[in-house]
């Protein structure tokens, strides 16, 4: 006779944050700290699983508390993609928002704690990883307050490729001679066949985008990430039929139909959900066969912590590869000050730049409520009754 299936008993959320050691930023902000909501949830047979979400901790951690965690406690905790449908619909009015992010947290954790019971890895569970090592990008360097915002970038790029990255995505967004000249040092730093991102953060208007991007074409970028504000999807239709280099975004985009309208304007040459900010990985697997359909590249962002960061992992390991100027899925992989992940994982690169699949079971990770204990801001918890 087959046993029950386990069931979810308790879900904890642990918003977390750590100091970092100097401030650093784009061309929006500057921040000197890190922030995130940690979800685990925990079966009747003792399994658990980590998800996150990493923006409006406050916000997300309610709609978990109050509307998606008692909806899911006494659920079956090895069907994850049963669970994201049941808890989708109760997304309502806010259907590109927190609700969003929330259910994706609860997503990630599911599937973890699927693999953990399974004794699987999450990318078995997807159907099975394309490739056992996924190349990585270095996500930096990023902006110094304070005289040249651009002071440290030669050396900071010199450090990675020591480091052994074979690919650079650098914030930027000054000025447009100021962000030409910094592209063009970069690329002679770096030599023609590497690749080469910039991501402006969402920081100009449409005419002030272009003008960087017309400043900065002659470095040779793969992709120039962000350039306008990500809800501007007319002023994207204008920025893509002017701009000399390809254009990447996605990461603020929350659930398939956002997706659906950026693809369908052709706006974008590459796409980048965020697992902890789209829906998971139930609802990014959806986002992927999409992008697959319009024939664009999914190159997932990358932020957070060691969850986000494992939870991505698995994900680009089952994407499909595509040949372009680039061969894709890239990893973006962030390597400055956090101890939000590098306390937890810290995996090294290959000799081509690449980062290793892991085949423990869920995502890999070593995480414990203890090990979180130092950077702990607040805790809950919710239970079954």
């Amino acid at each position: 006779m087959l046993s029950a299936a386990p069931r979810i008993t308790r879900i904890d959320g642990f918003e977390v944050a750590c100091q970092l050691r100097e401030p650093i930023g784009n061309s929006r902000l500057t921040f000197d700290r890190r922030t995130s909501l940690l979800v685990r949830v925990t079966t009747d047979s003792g399994s658990s699983g980590w998800g996150e979400t990493w923006a409006h901790v406050d916000m997300a951690a309610a709609q978990i508390r109050e509307v998606f965690g008692p909806l899911l406690l006494g659920t079956d905790a090895t069907t994850p993609r049963r669970a994201w449908h049941v808890a989708a619909a109760r997304l309502g009015y806010d259907r590109r928002g927190v609700s969003t992010m929330a259910m994706g947290a609860i997503d990630l954790a599911l599937w973890d704690c699927a693999g953990h019971i399974a004794g699987k890895p999450v990318h078995a569970l997807l159907g099975g990883k394309l490739r056992d090592t996924v190349p990585a990008y270095v996500s930096g360097p990023f902006m110094k307050p304070g005289g040249d915002p651009y002071r440290d970038y030669e050396a900071d790029v010199a450090s990675y490729l020591a480091r052994g990255f074979r690919a650079v995505k650098m914030r930027m967004g000054t000025e447009p001679a100021a962000d030409g000249a910094m592209a063009l040092r970069i690329r002679r730093l770096i030599g023609d066949a590497m690749p080469l991102m910039i991501d402006l953060n969402e920081g100009f208007t449409l005419e002030g985008g272009l003008a960087i991007a017309r400043r900065i074409a002659e470095a040779d970028l793969v992709w120039l990430e962000e350039p306008i504000a990500y809800d501007n999807l007319p002023g994207y239709r204008r920025f893509a039929a002017s701009s000399p280099t390809p254009l990447a975004g996605g990461e603020a985009l929350f659930g398939l139909n956002a997706f659906r309208d950026y693809l369908t304007a052709g706006v974008f040459d590459f796409v980048q959900p965020d697992l902890a900010l789209c829906g998971g990985i139930s609802e990014a697997m959806r986002i992927s066969a999409l992008a697959d359909a319009f024939d664009v590249p999914v190159v997932p962002h990358v932020w957070g912590t060691a969850v986000n960061f494992m939870a991505s992992l698995h994900f680009a390991a089952c994407l499909p590869a595509r040949r372009g100027r680039v061969p894709t899925p890239m990893f973006e992989y962030d390597p400055s000050d956090n101890a939000l992940r590098s306390a937890f994982v810290d995996p090294p690169l290959d000799a081509d730049g690449a980062i290793l699949v892991p085949d423990a079971p869920g995502f890999g990770l070593d995480l414990t409520p203890e090990r979180l204990a130092p950077y702990l801001v607040r805790h809950w918890t919710i239970e079954q009754s």
